[in-house]
Order: C-alpha cells, then sequence, then structure tokens
C-alpha cells in the first residue's frame, strides 16, 4: 500500500495542524491577552468583568470539547476543522460590532465553539490517525504552533493593529486572516486517514494493517468514555490539569495588567507575551518528544513545577531579567498541556474511544482556564493586588505534582 522512497503525507499533516494551531490560537487566545484592556478602556469596564469574557470563551470550550471529540470520532477531523473554520470568523466580525458588555460576553462563548472546532482535539485525533511511532513528537510538533501564535500574532495585535486601526478593525483584519489561511489549508490538503492518500499510519508495516485496508492501531483497544469516568486515573488527571489550566492561563491572560502595575511598559508586557509564545512552542515539542520516552504523567507533573516556578518569578519582577525568565519559564511550562494531555489519554485509557476521553478530560482543564483569569481579576478588583492569588496558584500547582505522579494504567483497558 506504501510506495518506498516517497515523501509521507502525513508530514503535510502535521505542518497542516501547525498552522491552522498557530492562526486560531494566536488570534483567540493570545488576542484576548491584549484586546481586553483598550476594550475595558474604551466602555469603562473593570478588570473583573471584562475577563470574565475569557470565563465564557473557556467554559464554551469545556463545556462542548466532549462533544466536538464524538462528532469528531464519527464524522472525521477534516469536516470539523472546516466547520471551525466558518463558525470563527463569524465571531470576530460580530465582536467588532460589540457596544455592551452581555454581547461580548455572548460572542465569546462563539468564539469558544469556534476555537474548540479549530483546536487540539481534531489535531490530536487526525495526527494520532497518521502516525503509530513517534506519536508524541508529532503531536508536539503540530501543537508548537499554539505557542508560534503567541509569538507572532500577539505583537502584531497588540503593538501594530490595535494602535494603528483601533480594535473593532483589528476584529476584521482577524478574521479575514483565519479565513485566507485555514479554510483553503484544511479543504486541500487535510485528509483524515492515510490510506485516502495511499499510506499506512508512520511506523507500521503492512503486514501488521487490517484486512479492510483501514488500520487503526489500537482502535480496538481501550476504554468507554463511561469506564473511563469510573477510574482514579481520569480524576487525577483531570483535578491535577486543571489546576495547571487556571494558573498558567490566569496568570498569562492577566499578564499585561500584572506587568504594568509592576512599572513595566505595555509595550514590554505585550513583548512578553510573543517570548511566552516562542518557549510555549519549544515546550510542546519537547513534551510531545518527551512522552516519547517517558511515562507521560512525569512530564506533566514537570509542566506544573514550571508553572509554579513561573509564577514566583512573576511576583518577584522588578527588572527585565526577571521579566525574561518569567516569560521562558511560563512558555516552556505552558507547552506541556496539549502534548501530555493527549499522551495521557491514549496511553492510559486506549484509542478505541479517542476523541470522546481527550474531549471529557479538555472538558475539565478547559474550565480550570475559564475561571483563571477571572478569578485573578476579581481578586485584584477585591485586594488591589495581584501577589496573595499569585501565590495561592504557585500552591496549588505544587500540590498537583504528588498527585499526577501516583496514577496508575486501569487494569481492566485491553
Amino acid at each position: 500500500m506504501t510506495i518506498k522512497n516517497r515523501f509521507f503525507y502525513g508530514y503535510w499533516i502535521v505542518l497542516a495542524g501547525f498552522a491552522t494551531l498557530t492562526v486560531s490560537t494566536g488570534l483567540a487566545f493570545y488576542g484576548f491577552s491584549v484586546l481586553n484592556k483598550p476594550i475595558a478602556d474604551e466602555f469603562g469596564w473593570s478588570r473583573g468583568e471584562v475577563t470574565a469574557a475569557f470565563f465564557a470563551f473557556m467554559m464554551a470550550m469545556a463545556i462542548v470539547s466532549p462533544l466536538v471529540g464524538q462528532l469528531t470520532d464519527k464524522r472525521g477531523p477534516r469536516q470539523i476543522l472546516i466547520l471551525g473554520a466558518i463558525v470563527m470568523p463569524l465571531a470576530l466580525v460580530l465582536l467588532s460590532k460589540t457596544s455592551a458588555l452581555w454581547n461580548y460576553y455572548l460572542l465569546h462563548l462563539w468564539l469558544g465553539i469556534g476555537y474548540v472546532l479549530l483546536g487540539p482535539v481534531p489535531i490530536s485525533i487526525i495526527v494520532s490517525n497518521w502516525f503509530y511511532r513517534w506519536r508524541g513528537t508529532m503531536q508536539g510538533l503540530a501543537f508548537t504552533g499554539i505557542g508560534f501564535g503567541g509569538l507572532a500574532l500577539a505583537p502584531l495585535i497588540g503593538n501594530y493593529l490595535i494602535p494603528n486601526l483601533g480594535w473593532r478593525s483589528t476584529y476584521l483584519v482577524m478574521a479575514l486572516l483565519l479565513l485566507v489561511t485555514i479554510l483553503p489549508l484544511t479543504f486541500f490538503v487535510v485528509r483524515d486517514q492515510p490510506r485516502q492518500k495511499g499510506f499506512l499510519p508512520h511506523g507500521l508495516e503492512a503486514a501488521e494493517a487490517v484486512a479492510d485496508n483501514s488500520p487503526k492501531i489500537e482502535a480496538a483497544s481501550g476504554l468507554s468514555l463511561k469506564q473511563v469516568v469510573g477510574t482514579s486515573a481520569f480524576w487525577l488527571v483531570v483535578l491535577t490539569s486543571a489546576a495547571y489550566g487556571m494558573s498558567q492561563t490566569g496568570a498569562l491572560q492577566n499578564q499585561v495588567s500584572i506587568l504594568t502595575e509592576q512599572t513595566f511598559t505595555t509595550s514590554s508586557a505585550v513583548f512578553a507575551i510573543g517570548i511566552v509564545g516562542l518557549f510555549s512552542a519549544v515546550g510542546k515539542f519537547l513534551f510531545g518528544w518527551l512522552c516519547d520516552h517517558i511515562d507521560p504523567k512525569y512530564a506533566a507533573a514537570i509542566a506544573y513545577f514550571l508553572i509554579a516556578l513561573s509564577l514566583v518569578t512573576m511576583i518577584q519582577a522588578r527588572s527585565m531579567a526577571y521579566l525574561w525568565l518569567y516569560a521562558v519559564l511560563m512558555g516552556l511550562g505552558q507547552g506541556g498541556w496539549a502534548p501530555n494531555l493527549a499522551m495521557l489519554a491514549g496511553n492510559y485509557f486506549g484509542l478505541k474511544h479517542y476523541g470522546a476521553v481527550l474531549g471529557a478530560i479538555h472538558l475539565i482543564f478547559f474550565a480550570g482556564e475559564a475561571v483563571g483569569p477571572m478569578i485573578i481579576g476579581f481578586a485584584y478588583d477585591y485586594t488591589g493586588s495581584y501577589r496573595l492569588i499569585l501565590t495561592v496558584l504557585v500552591g496549588l500547582c505544587l500540590a498537583s505534582i504528588p498527585l499526577i505522579a501516583i496514577i496508575r494504567k486501569p487494569q481492566n483497558r485491553f
């Protein structure tokens, strides 16, 4: 089935996943961290009120992730990605017209749904379809797009588009960028299964393929979602990852406000977002590679520790050296979430219901990410300081390390 010396098409799939996550994450996730301040300033909204929109964005992601996972299992990733490439730009166009807080919240719910359709769940599934060997590394390479989006697009939005065009026109440019990149890329390049291009999954010999030429390695093994939810391993994964997500996203989405409170300029704070994005990309590759060589639970523990250390550095930041150190640590730690969760889901629960299981894990993880920025924003409104709440988040990350380290594979997995 596979032609020798023929370039493996799966590498184009990884590249397409990288590009999709670069654009979608850079605009939706990192874009919020630089758009929320000028919008709040124009309408006179408090920091807690404006960051509550990110809560709406992340809660939409949490709620629909299991549904998207199940739908992707049934319909294939390509159809889901095409739908997302239509839904998300529409949300951005409507955000350019917003004038009321309730409308701002509602449209961030829509934006969150669009991002899930273009996000890690369908990308993870399609990479798993194409790669049997080095699955973690290829996941990591695709997921570097999440960090690269912060590096490339946050400074573009914060330092060029908003100052020159205003935030309303910036949303329109963002929508156009999504349409002209992701939609044609998904339509013309992405294919759900290797057999559609005459290949087997990378690392699978022809003799190991199933008789109907539809190889789905490990697809016949693994727990159902109902069985997975009944295991202690699942709850240890989701609860520790929720604390980790709440900490890293809470700090990142308030980063400009936190750092400007500590005498840094807005330009320096926005630049630091780019550094976080760069090292998040590096971290995603490193953690993807690491998951191919050690148990993913230990990779997750390392990510938790890096986030805790980055928050300690953020609390102490008063010089550019501390700012750089914070950004590097935050980026590397943040880089772990996508490859670690993807590999934990596959390694501990199998691939038979991979999309549904990964979606359920993302539900709790994204819920943690949803409340993080809002908790920090309202804590500042109440106390006038970020120090106490950041210290609490450090404690949560450190407490999560021994909890993730004790998980075991369910005995009835196969």
